[in-house]
């Protein structure tokens, strides 16, 4: 007995299935198995391999390193390969089915179209689990994993994360006037260094203060950003353009009550955590009442990591009805409609999450809307199809 059907024999005896939802599901391992397989062999040999073997020509690390990436690579790309292998899966199933006139003999037997779909979005359910279970736990341990491993191979020293363009508005809550506006040009949250800061003081009435350095710090034991290299300029609201209110500083204190040093770190290896630590800082900002720049592509980086799992459902349900032709009917059509969708969502994909991460569209709409463009294509075909298959 093979792997796979030890697995699918597990899931059977949990969820009691039925002989029917047992043949069908059977059916699914192998197409599924040979196109993850196919898939992510290109991929990695098209771009990992690659760039492996390029590291290992311009540097002197052992053949061992460049395996070692390669291998820590493989389970991030699972996770794109995994829904695309499901469509296909679906679709190659009920193009079986079709031919050898099994739909036509289940219909015959008073079985819905519907009910015999229903395997399908059993088997998405369990590539959904799957591949959430490799995007939380795998990819975020090997992720900054071989990004430590190529970084100790190139340069000879621990990886050091960085952002650049940081920026917040600081208020003392959610409702009250801004106090303080930050950028930051580049910032390295684990030296605690910040490189060409820009602070834009509102906190006092009659003056506003901006801060301009070559660098800084947040100082702990003041609880202020402490500046050095600067200029400030205080402009009066009686004469602005007073030149006495320019000078110069070799280092300043500039009180604050909040401090983004952790918010940073965070921030600058949003790829190397799971759901739970994403959404453990956005309420970490939300509580300090922040207005981070990158909120917006937090919260999309939040939601994407339910949505992009689901999308499994979605291609599983959707490669059924593609997969149901009549039985003297060319299947051809077929596989070009299998790839117009699978581009078409993409596309969307990275259309909506352009408009999230900018802000413009709201998160939870910007991640779902290919989803339910899909499914509801999925609906729409499946209803077409029940119209001639009898």
């Amino acid at each position: 007995m093979n792997f796979f059907q030890k697995l699918s024999d597990f899931f059977y005896s949990i969820l009691r299935l039925k002989i029917l939802d047992r043949y069908i599901l059977n059916e699914f391992w192998l197409p599924f198995a040979s196109s993850c397989g196919i898939l992510t062999g290109i991929w990695l040999g098209t771009d990992e391999v690659r760039d492996a073997f390029k590291l290992l020509a311009d540097t002197n690390v052992h053949f061992s390193i460049a395996l070692s990436l390669i291998l820590l690579k493989i389970p991030s790309l699972l996770t794109y390969t995994i829904p695309v292998s499901v469509i296909f899966a679906s679709f190659s199933v009920f193009i079986k089915l079709s031919s050898d006139s099994e739909i036509i003999a289940m219909r015959s037997s008073g079985i819905s179209l519907l009910r015999i779909a229903y395997p399908t979005i059993l088997f998405g359910l369990i590539m959904t689990l799957i591949n959430f279970t490799i995007s939380e736990l795998v990819v975020a341990w090997t992720y900054p994993t071989s990004k430590r491993i190529e970084a100790a191979a190139t340069s000879n020293f621990p990886i050091i994360p960085f952002i650049d363009d940081f920026a917040y508005f600081e208020r003392s809550n959610r409702y009250s006037p801004l106090r303080r506006i930050v950028h930051v040009k580049h910032v390295e949250p684990y030296r605690n260094l910040l490189k060409n800061v820009t602070i834009l003081d509102l906190t006092r009435d009659d003056t506003d203060s901006i801060y301009i350095a070559a660098k800084g710090r947040w100082n702990t034991e003041k609880k202020g950003w402490e500046l050095a290299d600067g200029i400030s300029y205080n402009i009066s609201s009686d004469d602005p353009s007073d030149s006495k209110h320019i000078s110069r500083f070799e280092r300043i204190i500039i009180p604050s009550g909040k401090s983004t040093q952790e918010i940073m770190k965070k921030l600058s290896q949003i790829k190397s955590q799971n759901i739970f630590d994403i959404s453990k800082l956005l309420k970490d900002i939300r509580k300090d009442n922040l207005e981070v720049e990158n909120y917006s592509r937090l919260k999309m980086s939040f939601h994407q990591k339910i949505a992009n799992p689901f999308s499994c459902v979605v291609f599983a349900f959707l490669g059924a009805p593609v997969g149901i032709v009549r039985r003297r009917a060319q299947s051809n059509m077929g596989y070009l409609l299998i790839g117009a969708l699978i581009l078409a969502y993409y596309v969307l994909q990275s259309t909506v999450t352009s408009f999230g991460d900018s802000g413009k569209m709201n998160a939870i709409i910007a991640c779902w809307i290919p989803n339910v463009f899909l499914m509801g294509m999925a609906g729409y075909l499946l209803w077409r199809k029940s119209e001639f298959v009898s």
